[in-house]
């Protein structure tokens, strides 16, 4: 089959990585993979590196004509069956390409658990019952996107996935660059510098939990962004300065996550399918995190391997920390009930052919 990706960032965040698990596993098994984009960034880089054919487009206003008849233009020289477009913009600009090359089904999966205005209701009902399938990561992102007035008939939950870890023994290696000591119980959340990740709120939780014992912690912030400086100088206010350390962007996560005790998100929203957190339960690590998009499908549903939280609880998140930190026999369990959880129910290679599926 010959797919081709669409996305306007080719950043570094959690849906380029859903792109590049697809195109990885299905060139490995023979199909033909091209890549469409705007913006380009570290996707765009990896995807030249694999030697994806590559289209780049202004998926702009300025581009709301040209770029469906370049697209399809592209889609019809190579054939192209399935464009598999990354959320509504790009969904919208690979529906109009039908106009100029018809041959190609649509499938859309739509990463985001945000409430549309009424102009995108709009444009969901109209375009949206035109794609052959709508995929969504996670339940309550199906339930707003028939809110947000995409077609329900289309839509199929499949969940992002990792590849299970052939072994989850801990690592403290990692801990000698960060400054963490074997004695400090060592969090960790990975997560950009944006107002929807809740690191505000997540720097207020700390506070309570220093208030709450003294056992000494510290809390790995993984991540990079515009709102760094901002929480370096919250931490320093509420004098968190030797327990938050900011190690910024890091290509050792996985190493860093071995040696972690336990996984934090502190998401506000936007958050569907987070695959830091799978990469945290790929890991062995219990979970703490906010009651968002499909974080409680990761923490609670089916197998408990976490606590969850209403945001802005900072009581609560401090606690339900707490809890974890106090209870060797706890953490144990719920670590191991994380793995398993990745074996049964998030493991990548059987969760991509289920996207394949929808392409047929």
């Amino acid at each position: 089959m010959k797919i081709l990706y669409l996305i306007n960032y080719a950043g570094k965040a959690g849906t380029e990585k859903y792109v590049e698990n697809l195109v990885r596993i299905f060139t490995g098994a023979g199909h033909e993979c091209h890549f469409a984009y705007c913006v380009p960034g570290e996707l765009s880089e990896k995807m030249a590196a694999m030697r994806i054919p590559s289209l780049r487009l202004e998926l702009g206003r300025s581009g709301a004509l040209s770029a469906p008849r370049r697209l399809a233009a592209y889609c019809a020289g190579h054939g192209i069956e399935v464009i598999h477009a990354q959320y509504p913009r790009e969904n919208i600009i690979a529906l109009l390409s039908l106009r100029h090359n018809p041959a190609p089904r649509v499938v859309y999966t739509n990463h985001l658990t945000i409430r549309s205005g009424l102009r995108w209701r709009l444009l969901n009902r109209i375009f949206t019952p035109r794609d052959h399938r709508i995929i969504a990561v996670c339940r309550e992102g199906r339930d707003i996107m028939v809110q947000n007035g995409v077609c329900p008939e289309r839509i199929e939950v499949i969940y992002n996935g990792v590849e299970p870890s052939r072994s989850r023994v801990r690592d403290t290696a990692a801990r000698t660059g960060l400054g963490v000591s074997e004695d400090d119980f060592m969090l960790t959340i990975l997560a950009r510098y944006a107002p929807e990740k809740g690191l505000d709120f997540l720097l207020d939780s700390l506070a309570r939990l220093r208030e709450l014992t003294d056992e000494p912690f510290r809390c790995v912030i993984c991540g990079d962004g515009e709102g760094y400086e901002a929480i370096a100088a919250k931490k320093q206010s509420l004098g968190l300065g030797g327990v938050v350390v900011q190690a910024g962007f890091r290509r050792d996560t996985a190493d860093i996550l071995r040696a972690s005790d336990l996984y934090l998100n502190t998401s506000s929203c936007n958050e569907a399918m987070s695959f830091a957190i799978l990469e945290a339960m790929n890991a062995g690590l219990p979970l703490v995190v906010t009651d968002v998009g499909g974080n409680r499908d990761l923490a609670e549903t089916n197998t408990v391997c976490g606590r969850v939280v209403p945001y802005g609880d900072t009581e609560g998140f401090a606690r339900a920390i707490l809890e974890i930190m106090e209870d060797g026999a706890l953490r144990e369990r719920l670590g191991a009930a994380a793995g398993r959880k990745i074996d049964e129910e998030f493991d990548l290679n059987k969760l991509a052919w289920d996207v394949f599926r929808a392409y047929q």
